[in-house]
């Protein structure tokens, strides 16, 4: 006796819903996970060719499938038919679907979003019900593998472990934040309303969202999109359990797909005010510079975990109060190390001041050698504190290039304007606008 899935709901199915292709009515519901108006139709076609038997019951009436072979140019198709009635599509429709698992989530989830859905893993028994859909797909090995694994492609049996509100998350898909819920690993899995539509396999967790945009053939459009909604949701810190699990991670050779995605970070993130009690309870060292720190790292008691340099800048530009080793001054999104000034350095800066005073140019502002995150950057000012930082390589491009970068500085202090605006480049015409008129007795 031939062994088959059952999947049932309340109300009878309109046998026009396995004729019209994009007709569907949940569109404009957020509750339901149907949306493109095809999972049906790519059913249909897929156990047609692939050979999987099927028998649909819409209340006590059968819906009979059966194909006509229609030709096209110098093809021939075969034209899916029920109760004998030619539809518009063929078996070769959903030519992206290569797993039997796809028709079981279509079919499912389009029971889900009827009335009270209801599945029987494994009968023998096929008959009909009034006021019932009941869909019965054969119990192939491959889909009682999906039986089997149930937890790995649905949510319905599974609690999450936790749940975070307002997670960053607008590159997945139309909400800029939403709620995720995180569970234990399966697969490192991304589901959708519950269903799975991408695998991340270094995950060390599997996530829920809600609000995921989806191609036709159900697959995440932005998988790694979710590196954004990682990065924040540790920057919130859910639970130090959490946080200190994916740390755990960047001390290894292999570090998860959400330790990676700190770097990811966006500007619109809330740190949690628990990262300053983290901090004091581990040792949080700047992952790309841990190599300066060898020393320390072998003397602490605390648990050491690697801070990417971009998350870390991130966070202590909001709570200053984060101990992060090696993390040095940060000014705006430009990060620095303090470093030793060589006698090459003190002599060329101490020239280079004497030359500017002689052509009377004063710098009245504390000038400090640094090495800079950015290897391009030369020099940086302090608007608020009124300093000025050299890059320690400025000093091996020449005395000019030294007074150019003190100068450039020195004028963003004096207009406290920053970089890259207009009005600093106004500022820096009207002054030397103003030194030409000087210098030749002509005012404009």
């Amino acid at each position: 006796m031939k062994k088959y899935i059952l999947i049932q709901n309340d109300g009878e199915i309109e046998s026009n819903s396995f004729e019209l292709i994009g007709a569907s009515t949940k569109r404009n519901d957020t509750t339901k996970i149907g949306f493109f108006g095809s999972g049906l139709k790519y059913s249909i076609a897929y156990m047609i060719r692939n050979n999987i038997g099927f028998r649909i019951f819409s209340g006590e009436k059968e819906l009979c499938f059966s194909t006509i072979p229609e030709k096209l140019k110098d093809q021939t198709f075969d034209r899916i038919c029920i109760n004998e009635k030619p539809t518009s599509y063929t078996t070769t429709m959903g030519p992206t679907w290569t797993e039997d698992w796809l028709i079981l989530r279509e079919l499912y989830c389009n029971a889900l979003d009827e009335n009270n859905c209801q599945m029987v893993k494994e009968t023998e028994n096929v008959n009909a019900i009034e006021g019932k859909t009941r869909i019965y797909i054969e119990a192939t090995e491959s889909l009682m593998k999906v039986i089997n694994d149930w937890d790995v492609y649905f949510l319905t049996e599974r609690e999450p472990l936790i749940e975070v509100n307002k997670v960053y998350t607008s590159y997945l898909g139309d909400k800029n934040h939403q709620l995720v819920q995180i569970y234990k690993k399966t697969n490192g899995v991304i589901y959708r309303k519950g269903i799975q539509v991408g695998i991340i396999e270094n995950m060390i967790y599997d996530y829920n969202f809600d609000d995921l945009r989806v191609n036709e053939d159900r697959t995440a459009k932005h998988l790694y999109g979710s590196s954004y909604a990682l990065a924040d949701l540790v920057a919130k810190m859910p639970t130090e359990d959490y946080v200190t699990s994916i740390l755990r991670t960047g001390c290894t050779s292999e570090p998860s797909y959400e330790f990676n995605s700190l770097g990811d970070i966006n500007d619109s993130t809330t740190f949690s005010q628990s990262w300053i009690e983290f901090s004091k309870n581990y040792f949080l060292v700047v992952r790309e510079r841990s190599g300066h720190y060898s020393e320390e790292i072998s003397q602490t008691k605390k648990e050491v975990f690697l801070i990417p340099l971009y998350f870390a800048k991130e966070l202590i530009k909001q709570i200053p109060q984060v101990n992060i080793t090696g993390l040095g001054k940060v000014i705006e999104d430009i990060g620095m190390l303090d470093v030793d000034t060589t006698p090459k350095m003190a002599y060329l800066l101490k020239e280079v001041l004497r030359s500017l005073n002689e052509i009377n140019y004063n710098v009245i502002y504390d000038i400090n050698i640094v090495q800079f995150d950015d290897v391009d950057i030369l020099g940086k000012a302090d608007l608020k504190l009124k300093q000025i930082y050299l890059s320690n390589k400025v000093f091996d491009m020449g005395r000019r290039e030294i007074a150019m970068t003190i100068m450039e500085e020195n004028e963003h202090i004096i207009s406290g304007k920053g970089d890259e605006t207009r009005a600093f480049q106004n500022h820096l015409f009207s002054s030397w606008l103003k030194c030409m008129e000087n210098a030749n007795g002509l005012f404009l």
